[in-house]
């Protein structure tokens, strides 16, 4: 009896350090949601205080002071990387799959180390090679280094999902007289949606939160992305001359929760069974 409460009290101090991090994390909720809809009077007395107050200005005056801008630009660039990563991810996983050519394996192995490649690592020379070729400040340099950064994941995700199909469909279907693109839209894609929502969800989400290649490689404000442009209505980004109310700051963090917050919503099923493709045969 007394070793069974001796687990219990235990068990029970081990679950303090995530009950604080999880209050943590409702704290801020909380805080993200109340702040925006407060005056600025009503939070020069303390963001920690019990509002007083309710307007949407905040909003209002954030969309025009760039956050719209950078809604548009992570928008396009987002929609993008996962238009492209999720067609050529799955082109590259059906051919390391079902087809059998020299250096299969080899480019297989080089295109998964990519996923170990850290942001940081690369930002510097990256930056001084795209100075040279003129891409700095251009929407198109950006979705190239987005769509290189988030291909091989998405071929690893498309692989190890492919080699999970029944290769005698496969095999059915080209005796049948079907070419491999026929193959890949008619019979393939149809059975991938739950690998495309994953595809997509995980580079949609990389994509918007991306704070440090949209700083970078996009300093021009007009195009500049959602992260930093919120940074810079909180008043330390590098183009700010004057600091904004805090409330702003705070609409545009409110407002770019929502997408990634809705794409959750709608494919959070596909989102579990995507985490699982790691655990499958590769």
């Amino acid at each position: 009896m007394g070793r069974k409460r001796k687990l219990t009290i235990g068990g029970m101090l081990l679950q303090i350090p995530f009950l604080l991090y999880s209050a943590t994390i409702v704290a801020f909720c909380l805080l993200l949601v109340a702040t925006p809809f407060r005056s600025t009077d009503d939070l020069a007395r303390g963001i920690l205080v019990r509002p007083n107050s309710f307007t949407l200005t905040n909003f209002a005056d954030s969309w025009r002071n760039g956050l719209g801008t950078g809604v548009s630009n992570s928008m396009k660039l987002s929609v993008l990387t996962c238009l492209f990563t999720a067609l050529l991810g799955g082109f590259a996983g059906y051919a390391f799959s079902f087809l059998r050519f020299r250096l299969r394996q080899g480019l297989y192995v080089f295109m998964y180390c990519g996923i170990y490649i850290s942001t940081m690592l690369i930002a510097l020379p990256l930056f001084l090679q795209y100075r040279q070729l003129g891409l700095v400040n251009s929407i198109f340099g950006a979705l190239l280094i987005f769509i290189g950064l988030r291909l091989p994941f998405s071929v690893y995700l498309f692989k190890n999902f492919f080699d999970e199909f029944q290769i005698e469909l496969i095999e059915a279907a080209r005796i049948d007289g079907l070419s491999d693109m026929g193959i890949f839209f008619r019979i393939v894609t149809p059975l991938s949606v739950g690998v495309f929502s994953t595809v997509v969800l995980f580079n949609f989400t990389a994509v918007w939160s991306d704070y440090l290649i949209g700083l970078l490689f996009l300093q021009k404000q007009r195009l500049m992305t959602v992260m930093p442009m919120i940074m810079n209505i909180f008043g330390s980004g590098p183009m700010v001359t004057q600091a904004t109310p805090l409330g702003q700051g705070f609409a545009g963090l409110l407002v770019s929760t929502l997408p990634v917050i809705i794409i959750y919503a709608i494919a959070k099923k596909h989102y579990v069974s995507g985490l699982m493709l790691g655990s499958v045969k590769s």
